[in-house]
């Protein structure tokens, strides 16, 4: 009986060992997130919703739509679980350009829409490299600021 008991634990655990690191590596990305939100906060940006997190892997496009607003600028940080992962970060407007991009572990990308820009943009991320394997974890967020006309 003993031996079945071990046995059984010690599948369950072998089998909920995967779930564990996924929580540690999107916890990892929230916590580098989350340093950069505090700051952003402090100086008067409104994070819109909560942060977005998950996984990239590695040849897939991520894509997170957006609802923009020439009424505000924009800013979108996005951090991955580790420094050594290699994403492809860009943002696509409604007419299908791309105007910001960035390569790296993580990103900080700005833009001013005009009221042409106006509608769903895209934050799309494809995971180039990863640290350790073939997938990284992200923790994204969108930050805006009222625009002031001068």
């Amino acid at each position: 009986m003993g031996a079945a008991v071990s046995k059984s634990l010690l599948f369950v655990l072998l089998f909920s060992l995967p779930f564990a690191f996924g929580v540690e590596g999107e916890d990892k990305a929230l916590g580098r997130l989350s340093m950069t939100a505090d700051m952003l906060v402090c100086i008067g940006e409104e994070m819109t919703g909560n942060p977005l997190s998950g996984i990239l892997i590695a040849g897939d496009t991520l894509s997170i739509n957006v609802n923009i607003s020439s009424t505000y600028s924009y800013q979108f940080i996005v951090w991955t679980d580790s420094a050594f992962n290699c994403v492809d970060f860009w943002l696509t407007n409604p007419q299908g350009g791309t105007p910001r991009s960035d390569i790296g572990d993580h990103t900080a990308l700005a833009i001013m829409p005009d009221s042409a820009e106006t509608g769903i943009w895209q934050l799309e991320m494809e995971l180039l490299e990863g640290a350790y394997s073939d997938t990284a974890y992200y923790a994204a967020a969108i930050f805006r600021r009222s625009r002031t006309l001068q």
